[in-house]
């Protein structure tokens, strides 16, 4: 026993000291001095790295041990504003950083050429040199990484042109070098056998413009790296596509599928002034004697338009058949049982591809380019998992989510992925969330790249999106501050609610049976790094609760019922994903942050009060409720006015008068004819066109009608001048079901023939 106690004692004095070395202040001048350096000339914000302040435990991005500054990451900072008018490459500072091991600058813009300098006069024990997506452009320095120890380069996604290095594929120690998605020219760049000490991992340059015969090199490549990827480029030569650890996708290979036109490649090959491997063609097979041919040509010709004329022949049989045997039933069905007829047919002609294999192997889109896609090589491991979200550690955590934690990792390939951690209360929310993945893909829904179940914890991997959130796209700091941010434009928060109108769309319509999301708000659309939509937070999914047996009393009943919120937890029903989706499209009208994810009394009494200042009849009614730092001319005006009077048909307080997703999609993608065609009808010719169910009058008369009955949180309506009455008052309930059948907004599983989105 005091063996052990002993053992113990020294065991947490030694982890006392080395915490403490790690919180030691920078004591050294010349790291001092580099850290400055870097802070001048990339124009670094006081946020991120305060002024007289010790930068090993006050500057962000910046790790030390023992005194010396041994990492620097400014991944994801943004210059200040002056700074920001002339960016530059300008990373003079590492050079006084002797101690430094990695250097990370991805996603930070570094507009300019690799410094020469690069070449030689790297700190030597730099490891890590990260530069992904940073817009760097030029060559690479022919002797790059010659005088440190580096074991990972990453260049990916900028503008680099030029010939690869040969000495760069020659640095010892060198694991991962990634130069995928650049602008690369020449031949692929060869490396003798045995060069380098260690196995490496990874070899990336796809995406680029290589071009020759590579056939000796990517077998030379294979003895150097493990996984070797030079898709998307335009190498040549024969290829045996049995070896699962090369991608030679998108190429000009001959013997392998998945490769370019050949006569695309021509195209290339002599834009580059070089010659192409010529691919073997099968000979022509020998032609018959003219004589013979014509006589067998014309025994042909007899035989197959007797053919023709017999298939015809029954074809017209048949069919009249069919119609007599249709006249003799009576042909009873009305035009709502054709029209969801035709609605069937056309969701089981749809372009929804199930997905056969497991929840793990789902991918993206099945036609995704290389560029989009993300190379996951082989399944993920827990070990993985816990490595590229550093030990799950809080500097990787992005939010807590309503099923589980939300983590940000980077592969080691490099590639990142966005991580959610489930635990054990929260386990039966993954089941249908993993169904719909293992049925469906599409390109508005956040892609899912795996499943891993260890013990009582469950994680799910999806695809980083660059833009994060709305909510994160549409945050705004005061304008008149260094730091403020620009907000969106009209254009860019139109395009937002179109494509989250697809999603819609897709799971409302195209799915069989319908899904619905049930937690539609700004947190939960995700932007990629051209403001794309793909819709996340996918643990709430379920399919749509049968409304098959429901008579038309049953539906006249629902009518008059309160808001879809009022029931526990989030309604499965369609018609609520179009109610939390009209608050995001009045959030992206208002400015209002936050309003989408929020159900309390002060958000209703605010949505009451804003659609009722959205008058169908005053575009001039839109202007007291716009964001203030929106700009938009007259033209864009008159769309905002339409989107808005979209929202307030969508936040009707009354389930069955809101439009269908569809509508909404014709709606978003035609907002002027919104506004134009109520300018142009009078009432009566309103009226007598409700019974038409056309699309444009849904929101017409949904409007007309919301501007009259907005629920407040105490449960009454407001009408438009802000008074209050009952909503169960006589006269509105005996009304309401005696205009059921004949004034509402038609319902959103009626449409026409001519509404097909």
């Amino acid at each position: 026993m005091p063996q052990c106690r002993l053992l113990l004692a020294a065991v947490a004095l030694l982890g006392a000291v080395a915490a403490a070395v790690a919180q030691q202040p920078l004591a050294s001048p010349s790291d001092l001095a580099g850290l400055y350096s870097l802070r001048a000339s990339l124009g670094l914000r006081a946020r991120e790295w305060p002024a007289r302040a010790d930068p090993c435990t006050a500057w962000a991005g910046v790790m030390c041990r023992a005194g010396r500054v041994v990492g620097v990451s400014v991944a994801g900072f943004r210059r200040t504003r002056l700074a920001s008018r002339a960016p530059a490459f300008a990373v003079d500072g590492l050079r006084n950083l002797t101690a430094l091991e990695l250097f990370n600058a991805s996603g930070f813009p570094l507009p300019g050429e690799v410094p020469a300098w690069f070449s030689r006069d790297l700190p030597q024990p730099l490891a890590v040199l990260d530069l992904r997506y940073a817009a760097v452009n030029g060559t690479l320095p022919p002797d790059l990484g010659s005088s440190g120890n580096l074991t990972r380069l990453l260049l990916s996604g900028n503008s680099l042109s030029g010939q690869v290095p040969e000495t760069l594929l020659s640095v010892k120690g060198l694991r991962v070098l990634d130069l995928s998605t650049n602008n690369f020219t020449g031949e692929l760049p060869s490396v003798s056998v045995g060069a380098g000490d260690v196995a490496a991992s990874l070899f990336n340059i796809s995406g680029n413009s290589l071009y020759g015969v590579a056939t000796d090199a990517i077998g030379a490549l294979k003895t150097r790296f493990r996984l070797v990827d030079v898709s998307s480029n335009y190498l040549d030569g024969n290829w045996n596509g049995s070896d699962a650890t090369v991608d030679v996708s998108v190429n000009c290979f001959s013997g392998v599928s998945g490769q370019r036109r050949h006569v695309d490649c021509e195209d290339f090959y002599r834009r580059e002034g070089v010659r192409l491997v010529d691919i073997p063609v099968p000979a022509p097979l020998p032609q018959p004697s003219p004589e013979k041919s014509r006589g067998i040509s014309k025994n042909v010709l007899i035989g197959v338009l007797a053919a023709a004329a017999a298939l015809m022949v029954m074809f017209l049989v048949a069919l009249l058949f069919c119609l007599m045997r249709r006249r003799q039933r009576g042909g009873g069905r009305g035009a709502e049982t054709n029209e969801e007829g035709a609605r069937g047919m056309r969701r089981r002609d749809s372009s929804v591809n199930p997905v056969a294999s497991s929840p793990a192997a789902v991918s993206p889109r099945a036609d995704a380019t290389p560029k989009d896609a993300i190379t996951v090589f082989g399944e993920l491991t827990y070990e993985q998992l816990v490595h590229a979200t550093g030990g799950f550690g809080d500097d990787n955590l992005l939010k807590h989510g309503h099923s589980g934690d939300i983590y940000h990792g980077v592969l080691e390939n490099g590639a990142h992925v966005i991580v959610k951690k489930i635990g054990t209360k929260s386990i039966n929310k993954v089941s249908s969330e993993l169904d719909f993945y293992s049925r469906y893909s599409h390109e508005r829904i956040v892609p899912l790249l795996g499943h891993l179940a260890n013990n009582d914890e469950e994680f799910l991997s999806y695809k980083y999106m660059p833009k994060a959130d709305l909510t994160n796209a549409l945050h705004k700091k005061p304008v008149d501050t260094e730091d403020g941010l620009h907000s969106l434009d009209w254009i860019t928060r139109l395009k937002i609610a179109t494509g989250v109108a697809e999603a819609m769309c897709f799971l409302h319509d195209e799915c069989s049976p319908p899904f619905v999301h049930r937690d539609i708000q700004a947190s939960s659309v995700l932007l990629d790094d051209k403001f794309e939509v793909r819709l996340g937070s996918m643990s709430n999914i379920c399919a749509q609760q049968s409304a098959g047996s429901q008579n038309v009393f049953s539906r006249i009943l629902r009518s008059s019922k309160s808001l879809d919120k009022n029931t526990s937890g989030p309604p499965a029903t369609c018609s609520y994903d179009v109610y939390c989706f009209g608050k995001v499209i009045l959030e992206l009208v208002t400015g209002n942050f936050g309003v989408s994810g929020s159900n309390d009394a002060g958000s209703e009494e605010w949505l009451a009060n804003t659609t009722n200042r959205i008058s169908i009849s005053d575009k001039d009614s839109i202007t007291n409720i716009i964001d203030p730092l929106l700009v938009v001319d007259e033209d864009h005006l008159e769309e905002v006015w339409a989107v808005a009077i979209v929202a307030k048909t969508c936040l009707n307080s009354k389930p069955s008068r809101r439009p269908s997703a569809r509508y909404v999609l014709k709606a978003l993608e035609n907002p002027l004819r919104v506004v134009r065609a109520g300018s142009r009808s009078n009432s009566a010719r309103l009226r007598s066109s409700s019974s038409r169910s056309s699309w444009q009058s849904t929101f017409l008369q949904g409007s007309r009608y919301q501007s009259y009955e907005v629920m407040s949180p105490s449960g009454r309506m407001l009408d438009r001048r802000g008074s209050v009455r009952s909503h169960i008052s006589g006269g509105e309930a005996s009304s309401s079901f005696k205009r059921s059948l004949r004034e509402i907004a038609p319902d959103p599983q009626v449409l026409d023939e001519d509404v097909a989105v």
